[in-house]
């Protein structure tokens, strides 16, 4: 083989390799530039989503405040009637009492549509105070429907019982509007769709 056909061969080869080794890097970036692409969309995704849940949640925290801030009024103005029921008692105000025992069973029945609506707004860690709220102000009725026996007393006791309740309630509606399960959501690692 001469020379001139040596060089051109060595010529051809070395290009040959050349675009071989070009193609390679060629494809190996244009993968690493597909895999970019599909984790940066990934990303995106898991970011839409988490401000998806973001503006449902803060769509929701509105409704529930009126429904737990209904309720506690609600329980709020039971019992105060019931500390005004207990001062005519101490009067002897038997026509005050009779009144305001009657305004309290009146206000009793407004309750049952207040609890249903915190059913239904939620989160599920507020029925049981709800629950157990709605229970001990209805329990008032019983001193007061019972003629014989010592009202003051029990009702005192009812009315610790309720007042109690209502401050398990309001702790429980204020931890549910400081939307933990969001502050849990925001802390928490983004999961990715797999690739």
């Amino acid at each position: 083989m001469d020379a001139g056909l040596a060089g051109l061969l060595g010529g051809v080869i070395g290009a040959a390799v050349g675009a071989i080794g070009a193609a390679g890097a060629a494809y190996i970036t244009a993968r690493k530039a597909e895999q970019q692409a599909r984790l940066q969309a990934q990303t995106q995704l898991a970011q839409a989503q988490l401000q998806l849940r973001l503006e449902h949640l803060n769509q929701r925290r509105e409704p529930r405040a009126q429904a737990y801030t209904a309720v506690l009024s609600l329980a709020t103005e039971i019992l105060q009637l019931l500390e005004r029921a207990l001062g005519c008692q101490e009067t002897n105000d038997e026509a005050g009492f009779h009144a305001l025992a009657q305004e309290i069973e009146e206000k009793l029945k407004g309750f049952q549509p207040l609890y249903t609506r915190v059913l239904v707004e939620g989160p599920d860690s507020m029925i049981e105070p709800t629950g157990k709220m709605e229970y001990a102000l209805h329990e008032i009725l019983h001193p007061i429907e019972d003629p014989l026996g010592d009202f003051h007393e029990d009702v005192s006791e009812f009315r610790n019982v309720a007042q109690e309740a209502v401050w398990v309630f309001t702790a429980a509606a204020r931890k549910a509007l400081n939307d933990d399960e969001l502050a849990a959501r925001l802390t928490a690692p983004v999961d990715l769709p797999p690739a």
